[in-house]
């Protein structure tokens, strides 16, 4: 890798393309109802109750664009926001058993390993935090706030910044260890950076170019890259990668998924049009694909034959979470839905407002079947899931 890197001040270029990417999000979220005759069979989701840090303020556009998913974490839910920071909620008796206020809040997905928080602030720093303190452990300067998030490995934490660099800090103190710097792309890019994937002894990572690159995670040499842009709008490779079985699963925004062997990154099969900025979710033989058109599909995993599709009303569909029976995926604009697994036909449908919606992820707490999602107001939302409508 490179020597020590020259940070850059680059607060006007992450609002840029903040702006840029709720733009793109905008033109796909004109409120509309492809199913005006619906009706709901049974409550399979209801809703509980909802938590505000603070009163929405005029700090975000269009009430905000929350990227953090709640996390579970022992008996509590810890959550992050661009409005005030972390916060670490009793979720059974709704009181809080820490906050840490954050200048420019919170703006990467958290990592939790070894009783440790990991995530980026909009001040531009890397925070590790003591769960179940909320006392800062160290920090980590960049001079720019990275949406991506962090992984944790040993003793490395590694995390790709939005200026497309990946750096490599020990885990223990936030000492810089290793990096390495792409050339930044001049064309159009969207908000958000690829989490780094460890792959045996290799890192891979997508740059907003449309590479995929793996390098040595020894010295952060590049073994291979592959460019998966298809030379449409955006050329992002900036979902969170998945691995099962010594394969890699990995959508480029607005080009294609891709199933990608392990050793070598050759494709196994590749879904045209089927890329997007949310990573696909397992359960057993099914993959379920998040696409940048606004549509979830369910794929067989192995040869990536449509299942089923699920077109939503508006909206960008978020990562999905999958029980027994349905499966439950947000929309970057007004409702939740729940699906029939097997054939992805609409059960239920919850609006949760016009001009609202949720551009995170989802956190399921298993013992109580309760779902837990963070809008893009800021609130954070539970639902119990009912099975059986009930």
């Amino acid at each position: 890798m490179n020597s020590a890197p020259k940070a850059k001040t680059s607060i006007e270029i992450f609002k840029a393309l903040f702006f840029l990417s709720l733009t793109v999000w905008a033109s796909a979220c004109a409120s509309r109802n492809l199913r005006p005759h619906f009706q709901n069979q049974g409550e399979v989701l209801r809703r509980q109750w909802t938590y505000s840090i603070e009163p929405l303020s005029s700090k975000l556009v269009n009430g905000g664009m929350e990227y953090v998913s709640p996390t579970i974490f022992d008996n509590t839910l810890v959550f992050g926001s661009e409005r005030y920071g972390l916060v670490s909620l009793y979720s059974n008796i709704l009181r809080e058993k820490w906050k840490v206020q954050i200048q420019n809040g919170v703006v990467s997905p958290i990592e939790i390993q070894n009783n440790r928080a990991y995530f980026t602030g909009g001040d531009g720093l890397v925070y590790c935090l003591a769960l179940d303190t909320g006392k800062t452990v160290w920090t980590y300067s960049l001079r720019n706030p990275v949406s991506s998030k962090p992984t944790v490995s040993g003793n490395d934490l590694l995390i790709t910044t939005s200026d497309d660099a990946i750096l490599s800090l020990e885990a223990a103190t936030g000492k810089w260890q290793l990096h390495y710097r792409r050339r930044n792309t001049s064309g159009p890019v969207i908000h958000g950076a690829s989490r780094p994937l460890i792959v045996g002894d290799d890192i891979w990572v997508g740059f907003a170019d449309g590479a995929l690159v793996s390098l040595a995670r020894t010295d952060g040499n590049v073994g291979w890259e592959k460019q998966l842009n298809n030379n449409k709008r955006f050329s992002n490779v900036n979902a969170e990668f998945v691995m099962k079985d010594d394969v890699v699963y990995v959508p480029a925004y607005d080009g294609a998924l891709y199933a990608l062997n392990s050793k070598n990154g050759n494709a196994i099969w590749v879904r045209d049009g089927l890329g997007g900025s949310k990573k696909v979710t397992l359960a057993d033989n099914t993959l379920f694909a998040p696409g940048s058109n606004g549509e979830l599909h369910a794929l067989d995993l192995k040869t990536g034959k449509d299942l089923w599709k699920f077109e939503l009303d508006t909206g960008i569909p978020s990562d999905v979470v999958v029980f027994e029976k349905h499966v439950i995926v947000a929309s970057s604009s007004e409702y939740i839905y729940a699906l029939d697994r097997d054939t992805g036909k609409m059960v239920y449908r919850y609006q949760v407002g016009y001009g609202s919606g949720f551009s995170g992820g989802m956190a399921v707490d298993p013992a109580r079947n309760w779902v837990y999602v963070l809008s893009r107001g800021g609130n954070l939302m539970s639902f119990s899931y009912q099975p059986n409508g009930r």
